[in-house]
């Protein structure tokens, strides 16, 4: 089964895993270690169900006293592409990031982890012109950030966003690998239009470059 396919059937019963700052971008690779007795069930469920999950932000320490504590709406939902079980009952897994999604309701259940009914976030706007000049703009960023880097990772990102066909799937994957910071991670999240994404990965690629030029100028 495909994987956009495992979450358009999990939705009406997402369930989600609040973290801190956890923000899960399409095509991002997440590690995770579970630990605690109702996320070790959510992770059996989710591995003999649709392999599905969802990522939910609590964003700040005020949304973590809540009880329960606050998540923001929009999510990343994802699938397991690595569950490994450890003698004592906790889960190492990964999750790979596919879709935005929106709560549209929390559910009452009897499970011991929130489940929510979510709805899929796709683009309503056509593509403009201007999207050309931002996608050809951006992978020249990555070009440029792969030179003053030379690292595998970047020259790994060159070959992906040379492949990206798609400019929501570029911008999602340069996003991975360029934006960091849990609340900038977020707002690309959100950004489900192409051209604001765009501008916002952008924005965060010649950060990133000016940040390398300007350490690799600093006096030693």
């Amino acid at each position: 089964m495909e994987d956009g396919e495992r979450i358009r059937r999990a939705l009406p019963h997402l369930p989600i895993f609040p973290l801190p700052g956890a923000v899960l971008l399409p095509h991002a690779l997440v590690p995770l270690h579970i630990f605690e007795p109702r996320y070790r069930k959510m992770t059996r469920d989710c591995e003999e169900g649709q392999k599905a999950m969802a990522l939910a932000n609590i964003p700040d320490e005020q949304a973590a006293g809540e009880k329960p504590p606050r998540v923001l709406p929009i999510l990343g939902a994802g699938v397991l592409t690595r569950v490994d079980k450890l003698p004592d009952g906790r889960f190492n897994i990964v999750l790979r990031g596919v879709a935005r999604v929106r709560i549209a309701e929390e559910l009452s259940s009897g499970e011991p982890y929130r489940l929510v009914r979510a709805e899929p976030l796709v683009p309503s706007l056509p593509l403009s012109p201007r999207v050309a000049t931002l996608v050809d703009g951006l992978k020249r960023l990555v070009l440029a950030l792969s030179a003053a880097q030379r690292g595998p990772e970047m020259q790994a990102l060159v070959q992906v966003a040379a492949r990206a066909q798609d400019p929501g799937d570029l911008a999602d994957v340069v996003a991975g690998a360029v934006v960091h910071a849990p609340r900038e991670r977020q707002a690309v999240l959100e950004a489900v239009e192409i051209v604001p994404r765009l501008e916002l990965v952008t924005h965060a690629a010649a950060a990133a470059l000016a940040q390398t030029a300007s350490d690799a100028s600093a006096p030693n």
